[in-house]
């Protein structure tokens, strides 16, 4: 028997915007329409469509969208394509939806695909994955490297023998999404369904990140966020240099994230940072693209390491380091243009919150560096370092050192290799002094007499030139 929604429902259901993890077809559509979609969502990171809701257009909007099935034997052909006509058969359940009182409007089948770890081709011995609104059909190429990116299962699929799908179902977090969460669903219901829990009642890793009050006491690993604040611009800090105790962050994902998010803000906004007319400013960093390395280290951590998210914000910079190697076929050099989930039941469920902080599926980094720029700051540096990614976000500004220095001696006699450091970003003494040489090679600045060693410092000369190009001196 099909489930009754309330017409409320049924047009959240209809509102949802074509994406990452939701697409709706026809119920006039064909078998291979099916295949392909269920296909692209099982190849990427699994998803939710509807069969039965027209496309928006001047015949068909509002709930005359909704012309679903007559009876759901109509709607047998969507089994058939995602088992049979599927090699092989992709992982889904589906959800037969009527809206109350209006039964002529149809059934709706809600399908809901789990990622796989195979690669599955429609009967045409076709391969499609998901990626943004569109499915797109694999080369041969295209084949062999999702092939090599399934090669093992996310932790996040790990069953816990002392945590229960009882006791996921209860989780306040889990509630509380409930609530807003279209069709109504039960909280036992929906841990089921969405694959968080198996026949013995034990709740997976995924479930305790995203909903339990501290996932850390039911997940064998360490799961929390600490934020650290050092006072240098050191590279390497050392004990002194740490302010106060360490804040740990527990919780629910949604909750870590917002509450690093606060808590980081908090701290950059007591720093002050030096411009190059030589005042001291409040520090500032793009909050899109803190926001994205915070939300891509929560989603997309290693969560079989045992370690916790590391945010360390120095007075230069935020270092945000994420437990795990890059996953699957990721490298630095492909981070930008391909995507892979290590975790995609997180990534997919924490999508699903009336306002996700992982709203642009696939566009985190390419933000991070997009805001860094309009905020004229140099590039985050991205890097692994044994078991860990880092991506720090430095407060130096996109002038080359040499323009700074001269923009700093504009309005003041005199600067010190310190001073150089601070305006630039650099960290070594050394390269600094290689700048200030450069410049003195070009004629733009002089030492300073009678000052050395420490206390060295350049001046302009009194006859040094406005314009100048270090490039070719």
């Amino acid at each position: 028997m099909p489930r009754a929604i309330s017409e409320d429902e049924a047009n959240e259901i209809l509102a949802r915007p074509e994406g990452q993890f939701w697409d709706d077809k026809s119920a006039k559509s064909k078998g291979s329409t099916i295949q392909k979609i269920g296909c692209a969502f099982a190849n990427a990171d699994g998803g939710e469509f509807a069969v039965g809701i027209e496309d928006r257009n001047k015949a068909a909007s509002g709930l005359d969208r909704w012309q679903g099935f007559a009876s759901e034997e109509d709607g047998n052909f969507v089994h058939q394509s995602l088992v049979k006509d599927v090699d092989p058969g992709v992982p889904y359940a589906i959800d037969w939806l009527e809206i109350e009182g209006q039964v002529k409007r149809g059934i709706v089948a809600l399908v809901t695909i789990q990622k796989s770890a195979s690669v599955h081709k429609t009967a045409s011995d076709q391969a499609w994955i998901r990626r943004g609104a569109q499915n797109f059909q694999l080369d041969q190429q295209g084949m062999v490297d999702l092939s090599l990116s399934k090669g093992t299962r996310s932790y996040e699929d790990q069953m816990l023998d002392r945590y229960t799908s009882e006791d996921l179902a209860a989780e306040a977090e889990l509630c509380d999404f409930l609530a807003t969460y279209s069709p109504a669903t039960e909280p036992p219901d929906f841990v089921h369904k969405q694959r968080l829990d198996d026949k013995e009642g034990r709740a997976s890793v995924a479930g305790a990140v995203l909903y339990a009050e501290a996932p850390s006491v039911v997940v064998p690993k360490k799961c929390a966020i600490k934020i650290a604040r050092y006072e240098t611009q050191e590279l390497t800090p050392k004990r002194e240099h740490l302010q106060g105790t360490p804040l740990t962050i527990e919780g629910p994902a949604r909750l870590q994230i917002e509450q690093t998010l606060g808590a980081v803000t908090e701290m950059v906004e007591a720093l002050s940072i030096m411009e190059p007319g030589g005042s001291l400013v409040p520090a500032h960093y793009p909050p899109e693209a803190l926001k994205e390395v915070i939300v891509n280290a929560v989603i997309h951590r290693d969560y079989n390491i045992s370690d916790d998210i590391l945010v360390w914000v120095f007075d230069n910079r935020i270092e945000v380091r994420s437990p795990g190697v890059l996953p699957g076929h990721m490298t630095l050099e492909n981070l930008l243009s391909e995507r892979f989930a290590r975790n995609p039941t997180i990534v997919r469920l924490l999508n699903k919150y009336p306002d996700p902080p992982n709203k642009d599926i696939g566009e985190g980094l390419n933000t991070v560096f997009a805001k860094m720029r309009e905020a004229k700051l140099q590039e985050p540096k991205i890097a692994t370092t044994g078991t860990t990614f880092v991506v720090t976000l430095g407060h130096t500004p996109l002038a080359r050192p040499h323009e700074l220095v001269m923009e700093y001696l504009s309005s003041h006699d005199e600067i010190t290799n310190r001073i150089g450091r601070e305006l630039s970003g650099i960290a070594s003494e050394n390269t600094m002094k290689d700048v200030f040489l450069k410049l003195a090679k070009a004629g733009q600045i002089e030492r300073v007499p009678d000052k050395a060693g420490s206390k060295s410092a350049w001046q302009k000369p009194a006859d040094a030139q406005t314009s100048f190009d270090v490039a070719s001196s």
